[in-house]
Parts: C-alpha cells; structure tokens; sequence
C-alpha cells in the first residue's frame, strides 16, 4: 500500500504575519503519522505544499507520479477551506482513491463529513494507532466499525465510533518522517531565529490545565511525555543528522513541572551537545531562579510565556490558574538570569472593556521581555469559551478563513470589530516604540545576518502597527437580520 500525506495549498496570500506564523516550522503531526506507516511497511510520500510552494496542480502532479492507494489530509479551522478544495480536485480526478481528513478542525466538527462528500473518512484525535487500523479496513483485513476514533458515512448517515484510548507510552513511537520534508528550507519568525538550521521539536501532548479559550479536541486534558532521556535522544538525531543548531519545543507546555525540567536538563548535561533551544513555560509552575539559570547554562536562550491579560479578575475568569505578581516575578527571573522571554497576550476576552485592555498594555510595558505576540480572542468550537461566548458579546464571523486569532471574529459588548484592531495595534506601536526594546534587540546584533533578520522583523512590524490584517466585511451579529 501507498499513502500520500498531505498538509494543503494555502490557496489566496495571505498577511505576511498569517505566512510566518503558519508556515515556519514542520508539519510534525503528518510526520509522526508518516513514520509509523513507514515501520508498518507502507510507502508514505509526505506534501507539506505550504513551504514547497505548491499550487493544487502541484499537488496533482505529485500524486501522479507516486499513485497513492490512500490520500490523507490534515487540517485546522483557518485552512478547513483549503483542505475541502484540495480534497475536491483530487476526488474528481481520482474519484476511486479514498481521501481521510484529520487535525483538530474535524476532530471538532465531525459533522464535516456529512456535508463534504470530498472526504471519504475521517480520523478523530491523535491519529497514529487510527491510521493504521483504517487502513487494514480500507484494504478488507478488519471490519470499519472495529476502528476506534474514526467518522464515515454509511447510507448518507454519519457514523462515529468509540473515542480511541491515548497513546500512555509515548517512547514507543519513532522519531517523526523528517526524511521525508525539506527540512532547511523551514525559515522562523525573524525574532525567533537565533542559530541556524532550527527546526522543531514536540516533547509532549495534551495539557492538564483548563484555560476556557484553547482548544483540547485532539489530546484533552492528559497530560503525557516523552521521558527526558528519549528527549535527548531526539534532539542528538537532529545535531547529528541535519547538524541543527537551535531547536524550538512547541509543545503546549514544556515546563509543566520543575521535576520534569530538572530531569530533562540532567540527561541534557550528559551530552554536551552542540545546540540551542527554547520552551513554553507557566509562571505558576516555574519556583526557582537558580532552575532558569540551569536552563540558560544548557542552551535555552528564550522562554515563551502565555500571560493572555494583565488583568486578575479576567486572569480568573479565562482559568489561567497564575496571578498578575507570579508572572512579574518568572519574567522577571529570566531576564536577570540572561534569558530573553517572549510573552503572550490576547486582546477581546468575554469580560473585556477599553479599560481592562489598556490594563494588560499597561501590565506588558512593566514586564522585562524582548517580544511581545498579540492575538485577538477566538472562541472555537469545543472550548469551554465557546459555551458561553453567547453572555458577553456575538460572533460576526462563522468563515473558518476568519479563525486565525489575528482579526476578529467575536465582539465583547461595548466593542467593536475598530476598537479590537486599534487595540491590537496600539499594543504594539507601545510595546515596541520604546528605547529600552530597541537596546534589548541591538545588543544581540553580531553579524550582517542579524541585521538581514531585522529588517525582514521590520517589515513585519509595520505591517502589524499600520495596516489592517484584514478588511472587515461585515459588524452584525452572525444570524443577524440584514
């Protein structure tokens, strides 16, 4: 059997914020998919059509060439649309070939299947153990019902089976398809580069915490790892393998535990490695100083921070589980011990108002760190946020090409679809139009390549600071009267 996995065409161009933040690092979900076929036996070609700068007719001509037995495509809400279409032009001119659709969207929205006949299939949560499954039925080794965490149609019906149990056991999964994708063509945020090559690296998956805003559909609450010498192991495969020099761990949360950090930094120790690296960590979890400083010694040169608002009472309300004093003082910690933090905020919560808004640009402007991210609140489908949304305020947008977290989609009441944007930009133009950014930033200059990063920086900051992501087509309530 053949199976070509598919990460789809962007379809229209997008903002260069969109670009950069979508399309920087690897697909690594397909890849780990890629590799489990591959130890099964199954030849795999793996498209990620976004940083090979594929059209659909690419798309076609690959699947030419290599004939695939099953097609798969993954997808989130923003590239749903682009998935369908790409699913539609494979299914008229390969009608015979089933098309599975996969990723957090569908794992949502089931319902998909029903009325999008492009897709034949879909898997439900995480995929490893499914696909395989799937594919003996596909092939008539085992009967379709018997497959956990699947969705397909039977007489025009959907039908969802069992929710599939989660992989405990991690390690026993290889290490993800990256033979298979054009690994140095991969280009980070300008901010974010550091060493190159960089690529990415996940360690974990699913979070226990219960933030209302994220999304938990593909892994839930449980919480599972890697363990810290499997960690280690992976990233020597990089260093030795594609001599990467600087790694990003994109789990949810990397430091969910001192314990867990301290045993990861003590088999890191071990192997003296030559490479860099950075994580997600929580204020609340984080209680030692001197543990940020071993992180630095080891090779972390950034820490990314969610914070989301730099007001308590919305801090309760969101479920953020920290207060306003840990995160100051975590940030803080990082800066005297020579890392640079990145922090993250979202403007529009439900409880939202001018005041509180220029609250967390007040709150940001107090914290020590070198970059700021700056998203608009997006209720998904499947978050608690979602439930409720309904209290506080309306949605004006139901086209999943909206759901970038990067143009409004929801309205708390009393604001407008102007006052989030102008929020939004106002955020920036104050965090970054200060003298002690620019000497935050300037000090790290070395080489004409820092200087090349920073222009590419630039251009993405006017963009944020003067021009609207997006034109805004329309300020009614979704099902709203015209």
């Amino acid at each position: 059997m053949k199976v070509t996995l598919i990460n789809p065409p962007r379809g229209e161009k997008r903002n260069p914020v969109i670009e950069y933040l979508f399309f920087n690092s690897p697909p690594l979900g397909l890849a780990y998919i890629a590799a489990v076929l591959e130890k099964k036996g199954i030849e795999v070609d793996l498209i990620d059509t976004l940083v090979e700068r594929l059209s659909l007719s690419g798309v076609m001509e690959r699947i030419d060439h290599f004939a695939p037995d099953v097609i798969g495509i993954t997808s989130t809400t923003i590239f749903f649309t682009n998935a369908r279409e790409t699913a539609n032009r494979i299914k008229k001119k390969k009608p015979e070939v089933p098309i599975i659709i996969g990723g957090s969207h569908i794992t949502t929205n089931s319902e998909e299947l029903i009325k999008h006949s492009c897709f034949d299939l879909a898997v439900l949560g995480e995929g490893e153990m499914t696909i395989v499954e799937l594919l003996d039925a596909i092939s008539g080794r085992r009967n379709i019902e018997s497959v956990k965490g699947i969705a397909y149609r039977k007489n025009t019906k959907l039908r969802v089976t069992p929710k599939r149990e989660r992989i405990r056991d991690l390690d026993s999964l290889p290490f993800p398809a990256r033979h298979l994708l054009p690994i140095y063509k991969y280009s980070p945020l300008p901010n974010d580069e550091y060493r190159l090559p960089k690529t990415a690296m996940i360690t974990s998956r699913g979070c226990p915490y219960h933030c209302i805003f994220c999304d938990h559909s593909v892994y839930g609450n449980l919480y599972t790892s890697y363990t810290p010498r499997r960690i280690v192991l992976e990233m020597k495969h990089l260093v030795d393998t594609y001599g990467i020099k600087d790694i990003a761990f994109v789990d949810s949360l990397f430091g969910i535990s001192m314990e867990r950090m301290e045993g990861f930094l003590k088999e890191l120790e071990k192997e003296r490695m030559d490479v860099t690296w950075t994580c997600n960590i929580r204020s609340d979890t984080m209680r030692s100083k001197s543990l940020l400083k071993r992180m630095k010694e080891a090779g972390c040169w950034r820490v990314r921070i969610g914070i989301e608002s730099g007001n308590e009472e919305i801090l309760r309300f969101i479920k953020k589980e920290m207060s306003k004093e840990q995160i100051k003082r975590v940030v803080g910690w990082a800066d005297e011990v020579g890392l640079q933090s990145k922090t993250f905020f979202m403007l529009g919560h439900c409880p939202d108002t001018r005041e509180t808004m220029e609250e967390t640009i007040q709150f940001a402007l107090s914290l020590p760190s070198k970059d700021v991210t700056v998203q608009i609140n997006t209720p998904l489908k499947g978050t608690e946020q979602y439930t409720l949304y309904k209290k506080y305020g309306d949605l004006v947008s139901e086209n999943p090409d909206d759901y970038s977290f990067f143009q409004p989609v929801f309205l708390p009441r009393g604001l407008t679809y102007g006052d989030l944007i102008r929020a939004q930009r106002r955020f920036y133009r104050r965090f970054y139009l200060r003298p002690i950014i620019w000497w935050r930033h300037l000090r790290h200059i070395r080489r004409f390549s820092d200087l090349k990063k920073y222009f590419r920086a630039l251009k993405l900051l006017l963009y944020l600071l003067f021009f609207n992501l997006k034109k805004k087509r329309t300020s009614k309530p979704v099902g709203a009267k015209p």
